[in-house]
């Protein structure tokens, strides 16, 4: 009865043994050049993934990222919004610059990481970002990140173009599982 009882218990224990754990990534910054005027421009980024989110063996549970988007320009609202793509072409040397007219051919299948707003000139906005494209950003050892931008007003005479938006202490929080291979010989019926 106990060996019966002990086997139909394996599946839970099995189940049981994993370690969740949260980890943050060490901050990043990117600079986005502003080259437009009204119309949007879309500057394609690229982003080296941290050793730590790169060959992992784990089970993403849950990924956000907080980030502060900085707007250094004394006199223009920039207006501005992201997508995050797992394929592109630029290098984090040299972004890409993209028209309206003519965005990236995998624009449409990148997902929406921050939404179309208004950053007031001279100033720091904090951002949570939770998409779930992030979670299939762990294990690549780089990202795209799309970013459409335009100048749509002034509040005084002011910087000439190009301007930048930066987007500042990027940090992943992810909380991950790991399961423990091998305990399954110890819970198994031949083991107890």
């Amino acid at each position: 009865m106990r060996r019966a009882l002990l086997a139909l218990l394996c599946p839970l224990l099995l189940a049981a043994c994993s370690a969740e754990v949260a980890l943050d990534t060490p901050p990043q910054s990117v600079t986005i050049p502003v080259t437009s005027v009204i119309r949007p421009v879309y500057v394609e980024v690229a982003v080296d993934m941290p050793e730590e989110t790169q060959d992992v063996d784990v089970t993403v549970k849950q990924i956000t990222a907080d980030l502060t988007v900085f707007n250094p320009s004394k006199a223009f609202i920039l207006r501005s919004s992201a997508r995050l793509s797992l394929t592109g072409n630029a290098t984090p040397e040299q972004p890409l610059v993209y028209s309206e007219n003519n965005p990236p051919p995998y624009y449409a299948t990148a997902e929406e990481l921050l939404p179309q707003r208004d950053f007031q000139p001279n100033t720091r906005t904090p951002v949570n970002v939770n998409s779930p494209t992030l979670v299939k950003a762990i294990g690549k050892p780089r990202i795209w990140v799309i970013v459409a931008n335009t100048v749509t007003q002034t509040t005084a005479i002011g910087d000439p173009l190009p301007l930048e938006l930066r987007l500042e202490d990027i940090v992943l929080h992810a909380l991950i599982a790991k399961p423990f291979d091998g305990l399954e010989g110890a819970l198994g019926p031949s083991g107890l």
